[in-house]
């Protein structure tokens, strides 16, 4: 992972709080059992709002988690592809880079052939 990238993805962005990385920040400095338990209550907020982010009514929801909803599949998968991207090694992004590259040879591709430029 990317040591420098301080980005964090969507659904931590929409789950976290300033008084969670409080908490996070605290734990080192506690005792052995009590770090465990300070962790374990600190995921247990984090799940607990999750929750709560999913079962709210659908108009209700972050729009972040519904930014691409209405794009194409292969639009979609190309942005996801690039979302991971920020959290890759260097080696695993130009491993990303030549995936995203293979979809729009294939979208252009498919382009193409849907407008007769290639013979089917």
């Amino acid at each position: 992972m990317n040591e420098t990238n301080t980005r964090q993805p969507v659904l931590d962005s929409l789950i976290q709080s300033r008084q969670l990385q409080m908490l996070k920040a605290m734990v080192p400095y506690f005792d052995s059992g009590h770090q465990r338990s300070l962790s374990l209550a600190i995921r247990l907020v984090e799940l607990q709002k999750t929750l709560q982010l999913f079962n709210a009514e659908p108009e209700l929801q972050a729009a972040e988690l519904h930014t691409c909803e209405n794009e194409p599949t292969m639009e979609r998968i190309r942005h996801m592809l690039t979302a991971i991207k920020e959290f890759c090694t260097p080696q695993e992004a130009e491993s990303i880079d030549n995936m995203i590259n293979l979809f729009e040879m294939y979208t252009s591709y498919e382009t193409m052939m849907a407008e007769g430029i290639l013979p089917a």
